[in-house]
């Protein structure tokens, strides 16, 4: 039932408010709110708890919902017992009514079988003599032609019975899994067709394979590739050799990563300063940072801080070398940027002495370097060559409610730039064109690890450019927050406390994956795939073309290709079977690949 039919807009039109925001929960689960009645929703949603928790039961049920889409219930065992009974039954009824009609037309209808056998008589002599006027040879072609246009019809069903026919593609995916030894080993499969969703059964394929001869640690949990194919880089715990915390880069077949510095950057951690420090110290060459357009930036002068240890350890054959040790990875937000010279992640020390930080690696360095020093700042994404992250402004103090803000910081001169026309925006994925972004609008809270997750607010997809339409018009508004839904012109993906998420796109800015994960397990989620409009970049959040698939964490998104994990033994951190969802200018579809366990390489 939708109580906004036939409802004016006035405010005072409802029996309450908390009917309003009730109506306006529900309808934004399929559609987008007007922005004037989001920014009046996420206003009534901050001051009351109650409709903030049906606002979560709302995407509780719709995610439980959804997920019965992935389960065939079991039939009955006495189906069939049963149905062959009520079979039975109807046709001793139709039996008995037959009989009895029989009898009743013997006793009213005998005084007309005469008249009705000179009706047929009369009716015969018709036919023939009215076939014999028109054809001319004593025949009809009516029969043949009905005959004809009956096998057309058959022949035409009997056509679309057969299975849909593949949509043929040429695609290529890495992924680890264990050798027959128990080695963990970098392979890669190649998958010739895919099959559309109207297919009945779904396309099964034997995709065959290739060893890259390439070992990696017991311990790999994340691998991460490069855009050239010449280098993985994997996040170790709990690694043979106890170095728990690792990261390494792993050369393939074009040889060693040819490190050029062999310093070391090592320090003992200290307590986290009260303000956000985010520069390091800054080379003597300071280029222009090509961070995207903002609204009177202000940059944050440099300043020392301590840091968590970073050590360097190579290889003895010079093919993988240890760029982190004593780290944790943060998020699933790590990447290369769009040139492929850097490599950044969010990291913290392994004895949880303070929060996280950006670290950055350059293509033939011999170390990931923080870039931050404040302890509170996590990498988001890139916008070509410049990192996009974000950090908690002000007093830690409770713990909750904490506003976040983002910057642009230039890897060369280390130059920050803050993005204060943003708002409150936490881990912003910007797209390729710099027009969208996914990020979580609202406020954050501490979490034991130490570390910061979403705390009230939503996962949105958002104008990204500082120079908003609002901006042009008048002068920035008195907190980041105020009216952010309409300035920014959000539409919600998903509300509600969650722990984790991976927002990826194309290299063409076409196609978004959202990866959520759940809150009892983060090691595994549900994944979706919109395609977005490239002239003005609105995605298509009402028709995705996958919908909240259950997937492990880390998938890969590339042109024309989504390749993720099925959920696998509850809490293991390696999928089952490889999923494969391919577009092309033929249409959409799938194709069961590779058999788990398995870690796709992002």
């Amino acid at each position: 039932m939708n109580l906004r039919r036939n409802r004016t807009s006035r405010p005072d039109d409802w029996p309450s408010s908390h009917v309003r925001a009730k109506v306006d929960l529900s309808d934004r689960l399929d559609s987008q709110l007007d922005p004037a009645e989001a920014g009046w929703l996420e206003t009534h949603l901050a001051g009351c708890p109650a409709c903030r928790s049906a606002a979560a039961a709302y995407e509780t049920q719709r995610l439980e919902i959804r997920a019965l889409l992935d389960r065939m219930p079991s039939p009955p065992r006495d189906l069939w017992a049963r149905t062959a009974a009520a079979i039975e039954a109807e046709a001793r009824f139709r039996d008995d009514r037959s009989r009895i009609a029989r009898r009743w037309n013997r006793t009213l209808l005998a005084p007309s079988a005469v008249l009705a056998a000179a009706l047929v008589v009369a009716v015969a002599v018709g036919t023939l003599t009215s076939s014999q006027r028109f054809g001319g040879d004593g025949t009809t072609e009516s029969p043949a032609h009905v005959a004809l246009a009956s096998s057309a019809a058959s022949a035409a069903g009997a056509a679309s019975a057969p299975g849909v026919t593949p949509i043929p593609v040429e695609r290529k995916f890495e992924y680890v899994a264990r050798a027959s030894d128990g080695a963990l080993m970098i392979k890669s499969a190649n998958v010739d067709e895919v099959c559309p969703a109207s297919s009945p059964q779904p396309c099964d394929s034997t995709a065959p394979t290739e060893d890259h001869g390439v070992t990696l640690d017991q311990g790999a949990k994340s691998v991460f590739g490069s855009a050239d194919g010449e280098r993985v880089i994997v996040y170790n715990s709990d690694s043979p050799a106890g170095n728990s915390g690792t990261v390494s880069v792993v050369a393939l077949a074009s040889g060693s990563p040819e490190p050029t510095r062999s310093a070391a950057v090592t320090a003992s951690p200290n307590a986290s300063p009260p303000r956000p420090s985010l520069a390091a110290t800054s080379p003597a060459v300071e280029p222009t940072p090509s961070a995207p357009g903002t609204v009177a930036p202000s940059e944050q002068p440099p300043r020392e801080s301590p840091s968590p240890t970073v050590e360097v350890t190579p290889s003895p054959d010079g093919s993988r070398i240890e760029i982190a040790r004593n780290v944790i990875l943060v998020g699933q937000s790590a990447s290369y940027s769009r040139s492929g010279d850097w490599f950044a992640f969010t990291a913290r020390p392994v004895d949880r002495s303070v929060g996280p930080d950006i670290y950055l690696w350059k293509v033939g360095d011999r170390n990931a370097k923080p870039v931050t020093t404040d302890h509170r700042s996590v990498f988001g994404s890139w916008t070509d060559d410049t990192i996009v992250g974000s950090t908690v402004d002000g007093e830690l103090g409770a713990g909750t409610g904490l506003e976040p803000s983002s910057f642009a910081l230039n890897p060369r001169s280390r130059k920050v730039t803050s993005l204060g026309e943003t708002g409150q925006a936490w881990r912003p994925a910007v797209d390729p064109t710099g027009r969208k972004a996914v990020y979580w609008s609202g406020t954050i809270r501490v979490t034991d690890d130490p570390g910061f997750a979403p705390d009230s607010g939503r996962l949105v997809i958002g104008d990204w450019s500082t120079t908003s339409r609002d901006a042009a018009t008048s002068s920035p508004p008195e907190s980041p927050a105020d009216n952010q839904a309409t300035r920014r012109n959000e539409t919600t993906i998903v509300s509600g406390e969650i722990e984790d998420w991976d927002a990826r796109w194309d290299r063409t800015g076409t196609h978004l994956a959202v990866w959520i994960a759940n809150k009892d397990n983060p090691a595994v989620g549900r994944l979706s795939l919109y395609a977005v409009d490239s002239s003005g970049g609105r995605v298509n959040l009402k028709t995705p073309l996958l919908d909240g698939k259950l997937a492990t964490a880390g998938f890969s998104i590339s042109d024309g290709t989504l390749v993720w994990a099925e959920s696998g033994n509850a809490g293991a951190t390696a999928g089952g079977k490889i999923q494969l969802l391919a577009w092309t200018d033929h249409g959409v579809g799938t194709v069961e690949t590779v058999a788990g366990p398995v870690i796709i390489i992002r």
